[in-house]
Protein backbone atom coordinates (compact mmCIF):
# COMPACT_ATOMS: atom_id res chain seq x y z
CA UNK A 1 0.00 0.00 0.00
CA UNK A 2 1.23 3.53 -0.94
CA UNK A 3 2.23 5.87 2.06
CA UNK A 4 0.82 9.27 1.97
CA UNK A 5 3.54 12.10 2.19
CA UNK A 6 2.98 15.94 2.76
CA UNK A 7 5.63 17.90 2.56
CA UNK A 8 5.20 21.40 3.90
CA UNK A 9 7.35 24.20 2.46
CA UNK A 10 7.19 28.43 2.24
CA UNK A 11 6.74 30.11 -1.04
CA UNK A 12 6.47 27.60 -3.86
CA UNK A 13 5.96 27.90 -7.53
CA UNK A 14 3.65 29.97 -9.25
CA UNK A 15 4.37 32.27 -6.06
CA UNK A 16 7.86 32.51 -5.91
CA UNK A 17 10.44 35.02 -6.89
CA UNK A 18 13.38 33.04 -7.96
CA UNK A 19 13.89 28.98 -8.49
CA UNK A 20 16.70 28.61 -6.09
CA UNK A 21 14.73 28.28 -3.11
CA UNK A 22 12.03 25.62 -4.72
CA UNK A 23 14.16 23.76 -6.78
CA UNK A 24 15.20 21.82 -4.08
CA UNK A 25 11.68 21.01 -2.94
CA UNK A 26 10.31 20.42 -6.44
CA UNK A 27 12.61 18.33 -6.84
CA UNK A 28 11.76 15.64 -4.08
CA UNK A 29 8.45 16.06 -5.17
CA UNK A 30 9.94 14.54 -8.68
CA UNK A 31 11.78 11.70 -6.67
CA UNK A 32 8.65 11.23 -4.09
CA UNK A 33 5.84 10.78 -6.32
CA UNK A 34 6.84 7.86 -7.66
CA UNK A 35 6.35 5.76 -4.95
CA UNK A 36 3.68 7.70 -2.96
CA UNK A 37 1.05 9.80 -2.43
CA UNK A 38 2.28 12.76 -2.16
CA UNK A 39 1.04 16.47 -0.81
CA UNK A 40 2.30 19.94 -0.72
CA UNK A 41 1.23 22.45 1.38
CA UNK A 42 2.94 26.06 0.82
CA UNK A 43 2.28 29.75 1.22
CA UNK A 44 0.47 31.61 -1.80
CA UNK A 45 0.99 35.30 -3.03
CA UNK A 46 1.81 36.89 -5.50
CA UNK A 47 1.66 35.26 -9.17
CA UNK A 48 5.16 34.43 -10.89
CA UNK A 49 4.82 31.91 -13.10
CA UNK A 50 6.31 28.66 -12.82
CA UNK A 51 9.99 30.33 -14.19
CA UNK A 52 10.23 27.64 -16.73
CA UNK A 53 9.71 24.28 -14.40
CA UNK A 54 7.29 22.08 -15.85
CA UNK A 55 3.92 22.38 -14.42
CA UNK A 56 2.88 19.13 -16.13
CA UNK A 57 6.15 17.19 -13.78
CA UNK A 58 3.34 18.24 -10.63
CA UNK A 59 0.82 16.06 -12.00
CA UNK A 60 0.56 13.49 -9.51
CA UNK A 61 1.59 15.67 -6.24
CA UNK A 62 -1.77 17.63 -4.70
CA UNK A 63 -1.06 20.72 -3.82
CA UNK A 64 -2.63 22.72 -1.30
CA UNK A 65 -1.90 26.79 -1.10
CA UNK A 66 -2.64 29.10 1.99
CA UNK A 67 -4.81 32.01 0.89
CA UNK A 68 -2.95 35.15 0.18
CA UNK A 69 -2.27 37.28 3.51
CA UNK A 70 -3.33 40.82 3.59
CA UNK A 71 -0.46 43.31 4.75
CA UNK A 72 -1.21 46.20 6.27
CA UNK A 73 0.69 49.08 5.58
CA UNK A 74 2.51 48.89 9.17
CA UNK A 75 3.42 45.35 8.36
CA UNK A 76 4.36 46.32 5.39
CA UNK A 77 7.24 48.91 6.79
CA UNK A 78 8.13 46.15 8.98
CA UNK A 79 9.15 43.79 6.91
CA UNK A 80 10.83 46.38 4.21
CA UNK A 81 12.34 48.44 6.39
CA UNK A 82 13.40 47.30 10.15
CA UNK A 83 13.37 43.19 8.33
CA UNK A 84 15.66 44.14 5.82
CA UNK A 85 17.76 47.01 7.10
CA UNK A 86 18.31 46.53 10.79
CA UNK A 87 17.42 43.28 12.65
CA UNK A 88 17.34 41.13 9.44
CA UNK A 89 19.54 38.15 11.36
CA UNK A 90 17.78 39.10 14.58
CA UNK A 91 14.21 37.70 13.43
CA UNK A 92 15.79 34.88 11.30
CA UNK A 93 17.40 33.59 14.48
CA UNK A 94 13.67 33.90 16.39
CA UNK A 95 12.09 32.45 12.96
CA UNK A 96 9.54 35.93 12.91
CA UNK A 97 9.22 35.72 8.64
CA UNK A 98 6.52 35.62 6.04
CA UNK A 99 5.21 32.31 7.33
CA UNK A 100 4.80 33.18 10.96
CA UNK A 101 1.04 32.01 10.96
CA UNK A 102 -1.21 29.48 12.82
CA UNK A 103 -3.21 28.90 9.74
CA UNK A 104 -0.36 26.36 8.66
CA UNK A 105 -1.31 24.38 11.89
CA UNK A 106 -4.89 24.25 11.19
CA UNK A 107 -4.48 23.18 7.80
CA UNK A 108 -2.04 20.48 8.07
CA UNK A 109 -4.13 18.97 10.54
CA UNK A 110 -7.25 18.82 7.85
CA UNK A 111 -5.03 17.07 5.38
CA UNK A 112 -3.87 14.69 7.88
CA UNK A 113 -7.11 13.29 9.14
CA UNK A 114 -8.69 13.29 5.39
CA UNK A 115 -5.66 11.83 3.75
CA UNK A 116 -3.88 9.78 6.36
CA UNK A 117 -0.68 11.25 6.44
CA UNK A 118 2.32 8.49 7.52
CA UNK A 119 5.30 11.44 6.89
CA UNK A 120 5.38 14.88 6.98
CA UNK A 121 8.63 16.49 5.33
CA UNK A 122 8.76 20.19 6.41
CA UNK A 123 11.72 22.18 4.49
CA UNK A 124 13.18 25.38 5.97
CA UNK A 125 13.68 28.30 6.09
CA UNK A 126 10.98 29.78 7.02
CA UNK A 127 12.10 28.31 10.06
CA UNK A 128 8.80 29.30 11.73
CA UNK A 129 7.53 26.00 10.21
CA UNK A 130 9.22 24.00 12.21
CA UNK A 131 7.38 25.05 15.56
CA UNK A 132 4.76 22.95 13.57
CA UNK A 133 6.69 19.58 14.77
CA UNK A 134 5.73 19.19 18.11
CA UNK A 135 2.63 20.61 17.64
CA UNK A 136 1.82 17.73 15.35
CA UNK A 137 3.58 15.33 17.44
CA UNK A 138 1.50 15.72 20.25
CA UNK A 139 -1.61 15.43 18.06
CA UNK A 140 -0.67 12.31 15.61
CA UNK A 141 2.34 11.02 17.66
CA UNK A 142 2.23 8.02 15.38
CA UNK A 143 3.55 10.57 12.28
CA UNK A 144 7.28 10.25 11.25
CA UNK A 145 8.01 13.78 10.59
CA UNK A 146 11.59 14.85 8.60
CA UNK A 147 13.00 18.21 8.66
CA UNK A 148 14.96 19.53 5.53
CA UNK A 149 17.78 21.85 5.94
CA UNK A 150 17.72 24.27 2.84
CA UNK A 151 20.16 26.59 5.10
CA UNK A 152 20.69 26.56 8.50
CA UNK A 153 18.69 27.99 11.67
CA UNK A 154 20.99 29.26 14.18
CA UNK A 155 24.28 28.01 12.48
CA UNK A 156 24.11 30.82 9.71
CA UNK A 157 24.41 33.45 11.62
CA UNK A 158 27.77 34.32 13.40
CA UNK A 159 27.97 37.57 14.06
CA UNK A 160 29.15 38.50 17.71
CA UNK A 161 26.20 40.67 18.96
CA UNK A 162 23.92 38.24 18.40
CA UNK A 163 25.79 35.57 20.10
CA UNK A 164 24.07 35.47 23.52
CA UNK A 165 20.47 35.19 20.90
CA UNK A 166 22.00 32.64 18.84
CA UNK A 167 22.86 30.34 21.77
CA UNK A 168 19.74 30.47 23.21
CA UNK A 169 17.84 30.06 20.07
CA UNK A 170 20.19 26.90 19.47
CA UNK A 171 19.65 25.05 23.02
CA UNK A 172 16.34 26.03 23.98
CA UNK A 173 14.60 25.95 20.58
CA UNK A 174 16.16 24.67 17.74
CA UNK A 175 17.57 21.67 20.05
CA UNK A 176 14.08 20.90 21.44
CA UNK A 177 12.28 21.14 18.12
CA UNK A 178 14.37 18.46 16.60
CA UNK A 179 13.79 16.09 19.68
CA UNK A 180 10.77 15.80 17.89
CA UNK A 181 11.37 14.27 14.56
CA UNK A 182 13.01 10.91 12.93
CA UNK A 183 15.29 12.07 10.31
CA UNK A 184 17.07 15.63 9.82
CA UNK A 185 17.89 16.55 5.62
CA UNK A 186 20.81 18.73 4.66
CA UNK A 187 21.73 20.52 1.71
CA UNK A 188 25.15 20.99 3.24
CA UNK A 189 28.54 19.70 4.99
CA UNK A 190 28.66 22.96 7.16
CA UNK A 191 24.99 22.42 8.24
CA UNK A 192 25.45 18.83 9.43
CA UNK A 193 28.55 19.52 11.16
CA UNK A 194 26.57 22.33 13.18
CA UNK A 195 23.66 20.16 13.73
CA UNK A 196 25.78 17.36 15.13
CA UNK A 197 26.93 19.52 18.16
CA UNK A 198 23.25 19.82 18.89
CA UNK A 199 21.53 16.69 18.49
CA UNK A 200 22.33 13.03 18.10
CA UNK A 201 19.44 12.30 15.64
CA UNK A 202 20.02 11.14 11.90
CA UNK A 203 21.64 13.27 9.55
CA UNK A 204 21.39 12.80 5.65
CA UNK A 205 23.39 14.62 3.96
CA UNK A 206 21.53 15.14 0.44
CA UNK A 207 23.03 18.30 -1.61
CA UNK A 208 21.62 20.27 -4.17
CA UNK A 209 22.03 19.87 -7.81
CA UNK A 210 21.43 19.88 -11.26
CA UNK A 211 18.34 18.14 -12.74
CA UNK A 212 18.92 18.86 -16.46
CA UNK A 213 22.57 18.03 -18.01
CA UNK A 214 23.43 20.18 -20.68
CA UNK A 215 24.29 17.09 -22.95
CA UNK A 216 20.48 16.35 -23.39
CA UNK A 217 19.46 20.14 -24.03
CA UNK A 218 19.34 21.17 -27.45
CA UNK A 219 22.14 24.19 -27.29
CA UNK A 220 22.27 27.44 -29.28
CA UNK A 221 25.45 29.09 -31.09
CA UNK A 222 27.53 30.82 -27.91
CA UNK A 223 27.52 34.31 -28.44
CA UNK A 224 30.37 34.52 -26.56
CA UNK A 225 32.67 33.05 -29.58
CA UNK A 226 31.45 36.10 -31.75
CA UNK A 227 32.22 38.80 -29.02
CA UNK A 228 35.39 40.05 -28.14
CA UNK A 229 34.70 40.96 -24.60
CA UNK A 230 34.54 39.15 -21.82
CA UNK A 231 30.21 38.01 -20.69
CA UNK A 232 29.75 37.24 -17.64
CA UNK A 233 26.39 36.01 -16.65
CA UNK A 234 24.60 36.27 -13.30
CA UNK A 235 21.14 33.87 -12.95
CA UNK A 236 18.74 34.62 -10.02
CA UNK A 237 18.22 37.63 -7.86
CA UNK A 238 20.40 40.61 -7.40
CA UNK A 239 19.97 43.87 -5.30
CA UNK A 240 21.92 46.92 -4.62
CA UNK A 241 20.92 47.19 -0.82
CA UNK A 242 24.01 47.62 1.62
CA UNK A 243 23.20 45.03 3.84
CA UNK A 244 22.00 42.37 0.89
CA UNK A 245 22.96 38.79 0.51
CA UNK A 246 23.80 39.85 -3.61
CA UNK A 247 24.77 43.62 -3.31
CA UNK A 248 25.87 44.53 -7.12
CA UNK A 249 27.71 47.40 -5.84
CA UNK A 250 30.56 45.46 -5.24
CA UNK A 251 30.90 45.14 -8.89
CA UNK A 252 29.97 48.04 -9.53
CA UNK A 253 32.07 50.07 -7.39
CA UNK A 254 35.28 48.62 -9.47
CA UNK A 255 34.46 48.96 -13.04
CA UNK A 256 32.42 52.33 -12.89
CA UNK A 257 35.75 54.64 -13.37
CA UNK A 258 37.71 52.05 -14.55
CA UNK A 259 37.27 52.40 -18.75
CA UNK A 260 40.20 49.49 -19.45
CA UNK A 261 37.38 47.06 -17.70
CA UNK A 262 34.68 48.33 -19.06
CA UNK A 263 35.83 47.98 -22.19
CA UNK A 264 36.63 44.26 -21.51
CA UNK A 265 33.61 42.88 -19.85
CA UNK A 266 29.74 42.55 -20.24
CA UNK A 267 27.79 41.16 -17.16
CA UNK A 268 23.74 39.86 -18.03
CA UNK A 269 22.14 39.58 -15.06
CA UNK A 270 19.05 37.25 -16.21
CA UNK A 271 16.24 37.01 -12.69
CA UNK A 272 14.48 39.50 -10.45
CA UNK A 273 16.80 42.68 -9.23
CA UNK A 274 15.71 45.31 -7.13
CA UNK A 275 18.40 47.98 -8.39
CA UNK A 276 17.39 51.69 -6.93
CA UNK A 277 20.35 53.15 -8.24
CA UNK A 278 19.69 54.81 -11.84
CA UNK A 279 23.71 54.88 -12.28
CA UNK A 280 23.43 51.24 -11.79
CA UNK A 281 20.20 50.41 -13.90
CA UNK A 282 21.91 52.83 -16.71
CA UNK A 283 25.50 51.48 -16.28
CA UNK A 284 26.96 50.35 -19.98
CA UNK A 285 28.50 47.41 -18.87
CA UNK A 286 25.55 46.08 -16.76
CA UNK A 287 22.38 44.13 -19.07
CA UNK A 288 19.38 43.55 -16.53
CA UNK A 289 17.12 41.20 -18.44
CA UNK A 290 14.05 39.60 -17.43
CA UNK A 291 14.05 35.43 -16.18
CA UNK A 292 15.07 32.80 -18.22
CA UNK A 293 12.42 29.71 -18.79
CA UNK A 294 13.80 27.31 -16.73
CA UNK A 295 13.59 24.32 -19.60
CA UNK A 296 16.10 27.05 -21.58
CA UNK A 297 18.45 28.70 -19.01
CA UNK A 298 21.13 25.93 -19.94
CA UNK A 299 21.69 27.02 -23.55
CA UNK A 300 21.81 30.58 -22.51
CA UNK A 301 24.48 29.71 -19.69
CA UNK A 302 26.36 28.54 -22.10
CA UNK A 303 26.55 31.57 -24.19
CA UNK A 304 28.31 33.08 -21.50
CA UNK A 305 32.07 33.10 -21.16
CA UNK A 306 32.09 32.39 -17.10
CA UNK A 307 29.26 32.39 -14.43
CA UNK A 308 28.96 34.35 -11.67
CA UNK A 309 27.75 33.44 -7.96
CA UNK A 310 27.64 36.49 -5.33
CA UNK A 311 27.15 36.80 -2.15
CA UNK A 312 28.12 39.69 0.22
CA UNK A 313 26.43 38.86 3.43
CA UNK A 314 30.00 38.52 5.75
CA UNK A 315 28.32 36.81 8.66
CA UNK A 316 26.21 34.41 6.89
CA UNK A 317 29.18 33.40 4.16
CA UNK A 318 30.91 30.08 5.49
CA UNK A 319 28.19 27.56 4.73
CA UNK A 320 26.40 29.03 1.77
CA UNK A 321 26.07 27.07 -1.69
CA UNK A 322 24.08 28.86 -3.81
CA UNK A 323 21.23 26.79 -5.73
CA UNK A 324 22.60 28.21 -9.32
CA UNK A 325 25.54 26.81 -8.92
CA UNK A 326 24.54 22.94 -9.86
CA UNK A 327 23.23 24.40 -12.84
CA UNK A 328 26.27 26.69 -13.70
CA UNK A 329 28.14 23.13 -13.28
CA UNK A 330 25.81 21.21 -15.44
CA UNK A 331 26.25 24.23 -18.14
CA UNK A 332 29.75 23.21 -17.85
CA UNK A 333 30.91 27.00 -18.12
CA UNK A 334 33.42 28.16 -15.90
CA UNK A 335 32.27 29.59 -12.91
CA UNK A 336 33.49 32.82 -10.52
CA UNK A 337 32.83 32.80 -6.82
CA UNK A 338 33.00 35.96 -5.11
CA UNK A 339 31.89 36.40 -1.38
CA UNK A 340 32.36 37.90 1.74
CA UNK A 341 34.32 35.58 3.68
CA UNK A 342 35.25 31.96 2.52
CA UNK A 343 32.07 29.74 1.12
CA UNK A 344 31.23 25.97 0.90
CA UNK A 345 30.75 26.52 -3.00
CA UNK A 346 33.58 28.18 -2.91
CA UNK A 347 35.35 25.17 -1.97
CA UNK A 348 33.56 23.21 -4.15
CA UNK A 349 34.62 25.23 -7.29
CA UNK A 350 38.35 24.94 -6.08
CA UNK A 351 38.54 21.62 -4.97
CA UNK A 352 37.06 20.80 -8.41
CA UNK A 353 38.88 23.20 -10.03
CA UNK A 354 35.58 24.72 -11.95
CA UNK A 355 36.51 28.36 -12.05
CA UNK A 356 37.81 30.75 -9.31
CA UNK A 357 36.30 31.35 -5.73
CA UNK A 358 37.39 35.10 -4.63
CA UNK A 359 37.00 36.15 -0.84
CA UNK A 360 36.85 39.89 -1.96
CA UNK A 361 37.97 40.60 1.69
CA UNK A 362 41.25 39.28 1.19
CA UNK A 363 41.54 39.12 -2.40
CA UNK A 364 41.60 42.46 -4.66
CA UNK A 365 38.53 42.39 -7.22
CA UNK A 366 39.95 44.66 -9.30
CA UNK A 367 43.04 42.58 -9.86
CA UNK A 368 41.45 39.72 -10.35
CA UNK A 369 39.25 41.34 -13.21
CA UNK A 370 42.12 43.03 -15.12
CA UNK A 371 43.98 39.75 -15.24
CA UNK A 372 41.42 37.55 -16.06
CA UNK A 373 41.16 36.10 -19.59
CA UNK A 374 38.48 34.84 -22.13
CA UNK A 375 37.44 31.34 -21.86
CA UNK A 376 41.10 30.79 -19.42
CA UNK A 377 39.27 27.65 -18.21
CA UNK A 378 37.05 24.88 -19.74
CA UNK A 379 35.39 22.28 -18.15
CA UNK A 380 34.04 20.37 -20.90
CA UNK A 381 35.47 17.04 -20.23
CA UNK A 382 34.93 17.08 -16.61
CA UNK A 383 32.65 13.96 -14.84
CA UNK A 384 29.95 15.96 -13.11
CA UNK A 385 27.70 13.22 -12.37
CA UNK A 386 27.92 13.25 -8.49
CA UNK A 387 26.21 17.03 -8.61
CA UNK A 388 23.24 15.11 -10.17
CA UNK A 389 19.87 15.62 -8.00
CA UNK A 390 18.74 12.30 -9.45
CA UNK A 391 22.03 11.29 -7.51
CA UNK A 392 21.46 12.19 -4.29
CA UNK A 393 17.88 12.19 -3.90
CA UNK A 394 17.91 8.34 -3.92
CA UNK A 395 19.02 8.66 -0.08
CA UNK A 396 15.49 10.67 0.34
CA UNK A 397 13.56 6.99 -0.97
CA UNK A 398 15.96 4.81 1.47
CA UNK A 399 14.30 6.18 4.68
CA UNK A 400 10.85 6.26 3.88
CA UNK A 401 9.93 2.79 4.80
Amino acid sequence: MRKNILFITGQFIPYAKSIGGVIRVYSFLQTLKKKYNVYLLADSGNYNGYLGLSKKNLDLVTIIYLKKKKISSTLYLFKNFIFFKILKNFLYLLSIDYSFSSSYFQKTLKIIESKKINYIIISGPPFSLFFLIKKIKKKFPYIKIIVDYRDSWTGRINNLSLLLVKKIVRNFIEKKILNYVEYILVATNNIKKNLSQITKKKIILITNGYINNFNNTKLTQRNSSRSKKILVGYFGLISDQSDGYRDIKILYNIFKNDLFLQNKYIFYFFGNNTISKTSIKNFSIFKFKKNIPYKNVLSVMRQMDYLLCLHTERNTSKEVITGKLYEYISSKRPIIFISAGDTEGGEIVKKYRLGYSINYLKMNLNFFFNNLKKNSMFIANKNISIFSRKVQNKKLLKIIK
